[in-house]
C-alpha cells in the first residue's frame, strides 16, 4: 500500500521554489525593495529602479541621502553578514537614509566630472591574417602548368619506374598473379 506524504517547506506555491537562498540574501532583498518602491513613490514613475547613484541622479533628480561611508553602496558587495543591512534597515526605519530631490549645485557634486578622452581603438586593426588563397586540405596546383615543367615531370616518373623495375621486377597489375620462379617445375 503506497503512502502519500506532503512536504512541508517555506516554498512559494506560486514558484515552487524557495525565493531567497538564504536569511541574508532575504533581508537584503527585503532593502531593496524598500529603496525601489520609495524611489517609485517619489519619482511617481512605476518602472524606476534603484541603480548607481549617479544614475538615480541623472535620470530621475533623487539622491540617496544618509548612506554610511563605512558600507559599499552596492548591495551585492557588502561583507560581514546581516549586521551592515540591519543597519541600513535600522537607519531607514528612523528616517535618517532617504531619497532627497536634488537642485543643480547637488547633482554637480554627486556627478564625478567627465573627462574628455578618446574611445580605445583595437590594436590588431590593419594585421588580421588573410584569407587562403586555396583550399588548405588539398594540393596547391597552379591553374596553368608549362610544357617543360610537365615534360619533366613526366620523364622523372618514367626514370623512377624504370628504376624500380630495374631493382624489384616488373610491379603487377591489379588482380595479375606473381609467376614464381620457385614453383614452377619441369616435368
Amino acid at each position: 500500500m503506497a503512502r502519500h506524504f506532503n512536504l512541508i517547506c517555506p516554498i512559494d506555491s506560486a514558484r515552487r521554489k524557495p525565493r531567497y537562498s538564504s536569511p541574508l540574501s532575504e533581508k537584503r532583498g527585503v532593502l531593496r525593495t524598500i529603496l525601489t518602491t520609495k524611489l517609485r513613490e517619489l519619482t511617481k514613475e512605476p518602472r524606476a529602479r534603484t541603480r548607481y547613484n549617479v544614475h538615480v541622479v541623472r535620470k530621475y533628480g533623487c539622491r540617496l541621502a544618509g548612506w554610511p561611508t563605512c558600507i559599499p553602496t552596492s548591495l551585492s558587495n557588502l561583507r560581514g553578514g546581516r549586521g551592515p543591512i540591519d543597519e541600513l534597515l535600522h537607519l531607514w526605519n528612523t528616517g535618517v537614509l532617504t531619497f532627497i530631490r536634488v537642485n543643480l549645485l547637488d547633482e554637480a557634486l554627486a556627478l564625478r566630472p567627465r573627462t574628455d578622452r578618446k574611445c580605445a581603438s583595437r590594436c590588431d586593426l590593419g594585421t588580421h591574417r588573410k584569407a587562403r588563397t586555396c583550399c588548405h586540405r588539398d594540393a596547391i596546383t597552379p591553374l596553368v602548368v608549362l610544357a617543360e615543367v610537365d615534360a619533366r615531370v613526366d620523364a622523372e616518373a618514367i626514370a623512377e619506374a624504370a628504376e624500380f623495375e630495374r631493382k624489384h621486377g616488373r610491379p603487377l597489375a591489379k588482380g595479375e598473379l606473381a609467376s614464381d620462379p620457385i614453383e614452377q617445375f619441369d616435368e
